[in-house]
């Protein structure tokens, strides 16, 4: 008996026991699971890493709005770290948005999402999205600004039809990463940059000509700016945009774009309908110049019945926008076709949008400067400031007063049609009154026949 219940003991022990290491096992393997995965450290403790680093330099300004680098670092993933002082903490519930960063001194920017890890106060932690570290020993990363979307209630909305999505922030530095054998370390110096001060995103629309049932146009995207340096002439220009294909109220993807001008770059567009003109343009232009090109005024040519009008020219309000400004670059040509069967019109286009700047290379007193840009991101209007081919068709007086006799006519014409009858009716009246005045003159003569007449003997 004793033997028994000492093997029931064993056994309950034994599962007990078994149980007990099946959960140690289970929990473990969890664990190992989870450190496997992504995890990042909170951006206080990293920033704190660096011995230099005080907290109180860095204070809660509630109404300061902008963006600030304070550090980058890189992971054991490869992945790009950016941390950012952001004065105004929590309020707003700002974030930023963007980053420019080139690799290589000559400054080729390419623009890099942003992804918030973590915040702390007024500290803020991101990872650059898309963003592979180099396996080179020495690593350069040119960063010449930071964005954050824009906000109507702190931000400048852009006239003129214009509208900004991200709000940049100088961030003008070069840092440096070394990695050889237990040797590794960064070190960071400020480089040049320069702002754009004034800005005007649009686009000209030039006609390819008469086509039947269809028209066809070259939409020259361009922007007008100016900075806050001076520049005698302007030599190269790198810009970022995206660009949307629509037809009707279908749209593809969004798809990120850069354009890459020199000075000695031109465009010349030959439209392929019937009466379509030449036109050709210079990638980075003066404004004077840019204004000279698409100098497209109304032609009007009147007729006795109908007076027609080809092109819109430049309204007072763009053209003061654009004399706002003193450099045009000219980056992008799309396609634009308008279709018409059946009554039913089909319009195919491409929506260009968040225009910013890169990179200018200019020549100022003999010297030349390569820098990196400043600049918002910004969206012009959806209707061209000049369409040298849209028509307009309207009547003239005399063309109005035949308009509405031939509507008079047509609408006896259905009236009787509808109703037979009624045309005997008013064929009677017609008839009436185009012979009352005969009858009028008959009644005359013949009460003048009738009238009392003069007897011959009387004195």
């Amino acid at each position: 008996m004793r033997s028994e219940v000492f093997l029931k003991k064993s056994l309950y022990l034994l599962s007990f026991i078994v149980v007990l290491l099946t959960t140690i096992i289970c929990f473990y393997s969890v664990d190992i699971v989870y450190a496997d995965s992504n995890i990042y450290s909170g951006v206080l403790d990293d920033l704190k890493e660096d011995s230099t680093f005080s907290t109180r330099d860095y204070p809660l300004i509630s109404d300061d709005y902008s963006l600030e680098v304070i550090q980058i670092a890189e992971s054991v993933d490869k992945e790009l770290l950016v941390y950012v002082y952001q004065p105004s903490g929590g309020k707003g519930n700002l974030t930023g948005s963007s980053i420019n960063i080139s690799e290589t001194e000559d400054l080729s920017f390419k623009n890099y999402k942003l992804s918030l890890l973590n915040s702390n106060g007024v500290f803020y932690k991101y990872v650059v999205n898309d963003f592979i570290v180099s396996d080179y020993s020495i690593r350069y990363y040119y960063i010449s600004s930071i964005f954050r979307y824009f906000d109507a209630s702190i931000d400048k909305q852009a006239s003129g039809g214009n509208s900004i999505s991200e709000v940049s922030f100088s961030v003008s530095k070069q840092y440096r990463f070394l990695s050889e054998a237990d040797n590794y370390y960064c070190d960071v110096i400020e480089f040049e940059t320069i702002s754009i001060t004034d800005k005007f995103v649009g686009y000209v629309r030039y006609s390819d000509g008469f086509k039947l049932f269809s028209s066809g146009a070259c939409d020259s995207h361009f922007v007008a700016f100016d900075t806050d340096k001076p520049i005698d002439s302007l030599l190269e220009a790198d810009v970022y945009y995206v660009q949307q294909l629509y037809s009707n109220n279908l749209f593809s993807n969004v798809e990120e774009k850069y354009a890459y001008l020199k000075y000695t770059d031109k465009v010349v567009h030959t439209g392929s309908g019937w009466g379509a003109g030449v036109h050709k343009w210079d990638r980075i232009e003066s404004v004077e110049q840019f204004l000279s090109e698409n100098e497209i005024k109304q032609k009007i040519y009147t007729g006795a019945l109908l007076n027609v009008s080809v092109g819109t020219g430049l309204s007072s309000e763009s053209e003061a926008h654009l004399k706002s400004n003193k450099w045009v670059l000219r980056f992008a040509e799309t396609s634009y076709t308008s279709a018409n069967a059946s009554g039913w019109e089909t319009k195919s286009g491409t929506i260009v949008g968040d225009v910013t700047i890169l990179r200018l290379k200019f020549e100022y007193d003999g010297n030349v400067y390569n820098l990196g840009v400043v600049d918002n991101k910004q969206t012009g209007s959806i209707d061209p400031i000049i369409d040298d081919g849209k028509v307009k068709v309207s009547l003239t007086d005399k063309g109005k007063r035949l308009l509405g006799i031939l509507l008079f006519i047509l609408a006896v014409v259905v009236l009787l049609c509808l109703c037979p009858s009624l045309f005997v009716y008013l064929l009677n009246v017609v008839l009436w009154i185009v012979l009352l005045p005969f009858r009028l003159v008959g009644l005359l003569v013949k009460a003048i026949k009738n009238g009392p007449k003069r007897n011959s003997g009387e004195q």
